[in-house]
């Protein structure tokens, strides 16, 4: 360094002391080639006159210079030009400073989480309305000992709805408390699981793993349910448990006091050969045993919930069929009963069966959301980093230069004289060789 600031001296002694005004062009020019030509950077100490020296010492001067010139400028360039990977530490970020700084760094940015476990319930909510027929009177206590109390005068008949339909009522609002605790059950779980993530989860990636923890959630919870009823039906129907409503065989007395059993038979299907067999609930008109009203939809068979799960509601969306069965279930008394709507039904038709809609676990509609912001607020970012890929600045670049002049000029003035001095003699020795040849 400070052999540049001495030669830039020197410069200034040379030239600038000189008026332009009192020397021509030409003039200045053969002076600054005859300094360039003088200029000496490796004088001997004492001052030298032997020419070979001299010529020697400038010669390495001039190699000095051209090889200082064109090591800073290679070093120069190579730092203006090269790409380079700065880290960029952003301290808590906001979910709106995280969001942007993912629309623009979304391939290297990672920020860390002050809390990796965080329940479900803190940012997924799940919410379902159960079919309508869970929320109608037809699953009232009131309809219920209604359907009950109608036949009391009747005598008893049991192919009759007067007779059993009180049981279906009750097998139907039950299976809606059912399947409403197991839902409310398996919530509670789910809200109870932890997400895990060491680091801020993307929101679009985030979005699509919520929505796969409550598809599974859905489907988890109606194989649980219906995996459940499937094993209970199959354990009464393989054991040939008797209903308590006689639905599948019947008892009788004879004469001799003895007791027989009967399978009971629906249509073209007896009990003993299928645990299945059904046939259409019918109003019979005592006491001559005539069917005067076949309700549609609603079947009877060998047991309860056998029958219902291959019923439907398709009396019940129609309030002249309602108001019919009241009709004839021979009441002192109505009772005011609305129809079900069939147009507030989302996925489910009137002829839908029971089972139909127990394959649905009875929900006519789920209402799930994930809140994105509740999870960012939980996992509470400690900070965030990204990479850029950009240039050096030049106060870098200045920087560095300036610390590597120095260790270059110091190598240059060891080794360009050396180099210099050997170059010269060997090429002394070979005039000598060919002037002795000769």
């Amino acid at each position: 360094m400070l052999l540049c600031l001495e030669i830039i001296i020197k410069l200034l002694k040379h030239f600038v002391l000189v008026s332009t005004n009192t020397k021509s062009a030409s003039k200045l020019s053969r002076k600054a080639e005859l300094f360039f030509l003088k200029l000496n950077l490796f004088p001997s100490v004492p001052p030298t006159t032997d020419e070979h020296k001299l010529r020697n010492q400038r010669i390495s001067t001039r190699l000095f210079i051209f090889f200082l010139f064109i090591s800073l400028s290679i070093l120069f360039l190579y730092n203006s030009l090269i790409n380079i990977t700065e880290t960029i530490n952003v301290k808590a970020p906001s979910i709106k400073e995280y969001s942007q700084l993912y629309n623009s760094y979304s391939q290297t940015l990672t920020c860390e989480c002050t809390q990796i476990s965080i329940n479900y319930e803190e940012f997924i909510q799940i919410q379902y309305t159960l079919h309508q027929v869970c929320r109608s009177d037809f699953v009232t206590q009131e309809w219920i000992d209604y359907v009950a109390n109608s036949y009391g005068n009747d005598g008893t008949f049991y192919d009759t709805f007067r007779t059993t339909g009180t049981f279906v009522f009750q097998a139907l609002s039950t299976l809606c408390v059912l399947v409403d605790q197991t839902i409310s059950n398996s919530l509670t779980q789910f809200y109870s699981s932890q997400y895990v993530s060491e680091f801020v989860t993307p929101e679009n990636v985030f979005q699509l793993q919520t929505d796969a923890f409550i598809s599974q959630f859905i489907l988890s919870t109606t194989n649980q349910f219906l995996l459940s009823l499937s094993m209970i039906r199959k354990t009464t129907q393989s054991n040939a448990l008797l209903s308590g409503q006689l639905t599948n065989y019947r008892f009788y007395y004879n004469l001799d006091s003895s007791l027989t059993t009967e399978s009971v038979r629906y249509d073209d299907c007896t009990c003993t050969s299928s645990a299945t067999c059904i046939e259409q609930y019918t109003v019979i008109n005592y006491p001559n045993f005539t069917q005067v009203f076949p309700l549609p939809g609603l079947y009877i068979g060998c047991y309860i919930i056998e029958s219902l799960l291959q019923s439907n509601l398709k009396c019940f969306y129609d309030q002249v069929c309602i108001d019919t069965v009241q009709l004839y279930l021979g009441s002192s008394t109505f009772i005011n009963v609305t129809a079900l709507d069939i147009s507030l039904s989302i996925q489910y038709l009137e002829n839908s069966t029971i089972a139909d809609i127990l394959d649905e676990l009875m929900v006519e509609e789920w209402n799930s959301s994930s809140i994105y912001d509740n999870y960012y607020s939980e996992c509470q970012p400690s900070g965030c980093s990204y990479t850029v890929t950009t240039k050096n600045s030049a106060i870098y670049i200045i920087t560095t230069l300036t610390g590597l002049v120095g260790g270059l000029i110091t190598v240059l003035k060891l080794t360009v004289p050396m180099l210099v001095k050997f170059a010269r003699k060997c090429m002394h020795k070979e005039v000598k060789t060919e002037a002795g040849k000769r």
